[in-house]
């Protein structure tokens, strides 16, 4: 979700999906189309993703969806499902074993209250303009309500790149926390602590390194406030307690608001720099 189209096609998808109602021509509005609508299948028909989506759902109160026709949102953005047998797994390994299991374990009151009830299952990255084309918009678009999570780029997945399961989860979260923001709300307080120090659309120009000197724990948390937080949130899933208080040393803007986003979750029931421990064990130290 780092480029400019990306950006704008997360507000236009937001806007235009779950933002808006359609007027008919009797003047009646009708509901909002959900793209992600399937009908049930019949459990005759069931095969083993299928069981297992169900025993997750009955396991964890969540509704695994991987199973739809190509979906294209605004006539310009493409969501396309994932291959079956990636989709099986990912949902073993990474859904179930990564993600509900441990969240459930190690953080019940998290869990219990700020869960989604569904996730979606996209088999590529975000695709604009032309089916064909590769973005690289890991859940732009599928995370604009609080109810539904969902992530892309799932026919990447491969259980021995173990880099690439840990950097996915972290994402993940990430993802969750605009989620969270839009939620709650991060606060004016946090607001202020970088006003009139956003980079806007030239966050791409500055290096990691003057990002965490101006306050940021990466370049792209420069963007906007929104991007700030869950960066901050996604540094404190990615590196060690020590490894983020190296970071925040160098900024005193960046340790108020790592201050600030550790409490918000701790509040609610997370341990942040507890959640990177618990996802360092079960992609690194767990067989799968």
């Amino acid at each position: 979700m780092k480029n400019l189209i990306i950006v704008a096609t997360f507000i236009a998808i937001a806007s235009i999906i779950f933002g808006c109602k359609k007027e008919n021509p009797t003047g009646e509005f009708q509901e909002n189309v959900d793209y992600f609508g399937v009908q049930e299948k019949p459990k005759y028909l069931w095969n083993e993703l299928d069981f297992l989506c169900d025993s997750i759902y009955k396991e964890y109160g969540v509704k695994i969806i991987y199973e739809y026709s190509q979906r294209t949102i605004a006539g310009t953005t493409f969501f396309v499902p994932a291959d079956y047998k990636k989709a099986l797994a990912y949902t073993r390994i990474v859904l179930n074993g990564f993600w509900l299991k441990p969240m459930r374990e190690q953080f019940p009151t998290y869990f219990s209250k700020e869960t989604p009830r569904e996730f979606i299952i996209v088999g590529g990255f975000i695709h604009f303009n032309d089916i064909t084309s590769t973005g690289s918009a890991a859940g732009a678009g599928l995370n604009a309500q609080f109810y539904r999570l969902g992530m892309g780029g799932i026919n990447n997945f491969d259980k021995t790149n173990k880099s690439w399961l840990f950097d996915h989860i972290v994402t993940l979260y990430h993802e969750h926390a605009h989620q969270q923001d839009h939620k709650y709300g991060r606060g004016e307080l946090y607001d202020r602590v970088s006003l009139g120090t956003y980079y806007g659309l030239s966050y791409n120009t500055r290096s990691t390194a003057t990002a965490n000197l101006d306050g940021f724990f990466e370049a792209y948390g420069g963007y906007a406030p929104e991007e700030d937080f869950a960066t901050s949130v996604g540094a404190m899933a990615r590196y060690t307690k020590a490894q983020v208080d190296a970071i925040t040393v160098k900024s005193s803007k960046l340790e108020t608001k790592y201050r600030m986003v550790h409490k918000f979750y701790e509040d609610r029931g997370m341990d942040l720099h507890r959640l990177h421990d618990v996802l360092d064990s079960v992609v690194y130290r767990t067989n799968y």
